[in-house]
């Protein structure tokens, strides 16, 4: 998978503020948030703690983001994108409408076992981010991702292979076993209590139960 380039870990050495193009200065300060949220959790992303943290000055954080709100949220909005480009991606390379739930749920599971940090904050920040100035472009989104898995199954529903399940409906049969053992395992992990297996050890189990769960008539057992 792609390395993501503009949040890449946590460790970056920011450039001062007064030195940091704005948007290089954007930029620390969405890794700075990133950061307290890894060290601390959500409510570590302050103004002040990102402040210390990447040198930035109080009022170039407000013209960027407007509050702590807004940071939370646009981080939220950038990690979100870069998730979906590695979902369909995978989904891309896809025939068969059993590989197609393949690729989504296993180009979900190594996006967050690859990057746990970022999908840690995502299901931290998932309510206040919904909330916030960006809440229509997130909605907007989240319908685009949603749209193009359903416009992807859509012949292979015509045809049978795939049953014909309310467009509403489907995405979460096919996502929602996956993203709720991720977000388990990721709570455990940051917990530090006795940790789930890692989501890798059931790619192919979940990959399949997926496909149980949609798969037309005369589909199910292949």
């Amino acid at each position: 998978m792609a390395t993501q380039k503009s949040i890449p870990t946590v460790t970056r050495s920011p450039k001062p503020a007064a030195d940091a193009a704005p948007g290089d200065r954007r930029q620390d300060i969405l890794l700075a948030a990133l950061a307290c949220a890894t060290e601390l959790g959500l409510e570590a992303v302050s103004i002040e703690g990102v402040r210390t943290r990447c040198g930035a000055s109080v009022g170039s954080i407000y013209h960027h983001f407007g509050s702590r709100e807004g940071i939370v949220a646009a981080l939220y909005v950038v990690l979100f994108q870069r998730q979906t480009a590695a979902i369909e991606s995978a989904l891309q390379k896809a025939r068969t409408p059993q590989e197609g739930v393949q690729a989504l749920v296993q180009g979900y599971l190594d996006w967050v076992v690859a990057y746990p940090d970022q999908a840690r904050f995502m299901f931290q920040a998932r309510a206040l981010a919904a909330q916030g100035a960006h809440k229509a472009e997130l909605t907007a989104s989240a319908q685009r991702r949603n749209q193009t898995l359903v416009d992807w199954f859509a012949p292979h529903q015509l045809e049978g292979s795939v049953l014909a399940l309310p467009c509403e409906l489907l995405p979460s049969l096919v996502m929602g076993p996956v993203q709720s053992y991720c977000r388990a395992w990721l709570s455990a992990e940051a917990s530090g209590a006795a940790g789930l297996p890692a989501p890798t050890r059931f790619r192919d189990e979940l990959a399949s139960a997926a496909w149980q769960a949609v798969a037309g008539l005369g589909h199910a057992r292949q």
